[in-house]
């Protein structure tokens, strides 16, 4: 794996599955020093992101600041015509529950310290007024806190060097006919983040489907013998095993979003057809939640965007398998 210097770095999940696996890399990634962890709702509500993030924390033996932040989203639930319902309900498979993100990550223990007494949106602005070095912000959830963080002082971008967010799909999306799941539950945010002049790195579905993970990579992970890698085949399996009850045998494989977001920040180079684009977001209607790209021959919108088209999934699991190794 290509050496990097080292970032300080935030992170902003809604820990289910895939962004356990996102914040193991972190935490094993030398080139990263983790600030902070904020959560918010998603997967989950924020109380079960949080719990879940304390837990894998003290799994993996590290004390990392952890900050609860926002449960809903900033303005889409208070619109009747705005759906919010979760569009992956549980599968009952032979008497067993299937789910993508279960409340709990079986196998993390209880936690024994609680989050920080500081809200997530409270931490960030606090943080980055004190800030006098650069730090990346990798988003894997929907964009909430940061939506409110940059609504409220649109200036603290300037403090940013890098946002990462997994999110968005270009020509693959799940929750809606347009939208991916991190951007059409809070829409609103995004724009607000793309006001600020911020110019963030997408990492959408287009990416991370290619570099998804199968029952060989899972077998490959598991024959490493690390807590880490143990933990991270057992939730691709999961993820897998739910995926093929709902699409179909032909689904063998899963997407770990989270944990591609994460190590593009490591690397980007596990990132491939990267462009760069004029977009905006869709707040309303059949286009709620999309991506909207400025396609005409010439774009009436600036540039403000880089968005990752595709990835390198030998890359990909062989920074999993570097990663999880120890």
């Amino acid at each position: 794996m290509e050496k990097m210097k080292t970032r300080k770095v935030i992170l902003d999940v809604d820990t289910g599955s895939d962004d356990a696996i996102a914040i193991m890399c972190a935490i094993k990634a030398e080139s990263i020093q983790l600030e902070a962890i904020c959560t918010v709702w998603g997967n989950l509500t924020v109380d079960k992101t949080t719990l879940n993030t304390l837990g894998l924390c003290e799994a993996m033996g590290v004390e990392i600041p952890v900050y609860a932040g926002c449960n809903r989203p900033m303005v889409k639930d208070r619109s009747k015509y705005r759906d919010l319902e979760d569009s992956y309900e549980p599968l009952i498979i032979d008497g067993k529950e299937l789910k993508s993100h279960y409340d709990r990550l079986e196998g993390i223990p209880e936690p024994s310290r609680k989050e920080e007494d500081r809200h997530a949106v409270r931490f960030y602005y606090d943080y980055l007024i004190e800030a006098t070095e650069p730090v990346t912000i990798i988003a894997t959830g929907p964009l909430t806190n940061l939506g409110f963080l940059f609504r409220l002082a649109p200036q603290l971008a300037e403090k940013v060097e890098q946002l990462i967010i997994m999110g968005g799909g270009v020509h693959i999306t799940n929750c809606s006919p347009a939208g991916e799941a991190n951007i059409w539950h809070d829409p609103e945010a995004l724009q607000i983040i793309l006001d600020t002049g911020i110019h963030p790195l997408l990492v959408p579905l287009d990416a991370t489907h290619a570099a998804a993970l199968n029952l060989d990579d899972c077998a490959r992970l598991e024959s490493l013998d690390t807590f880490a890698a143990r933990f991270t085949a057992k939730l691709a399996r999961q993820r897998i095993e739910y995926e093929s009850a709902r699409f179909g045998e032909y689904h063998s494989f899963s997407a770990i979003h989270d944990a591609l977001a994460v190590c593009a920040s490591i690397d980007e180079s596990v990132l491939e057809d990267v462009q760069e684009l004029a977009c905006r977001v869709g707040l309303s209607g059949s286009a709620d939640g999309d991506i909207l790209i400025d396609r005409r021959e010439v774009p009436e919108e600036e540039v403000n965007v880089s968005i990752a088209l595709s990835a390198n999934k030998e890359k990909f699991v062989a920074m999993l398998c570097e990663l999880f190794a120890n």
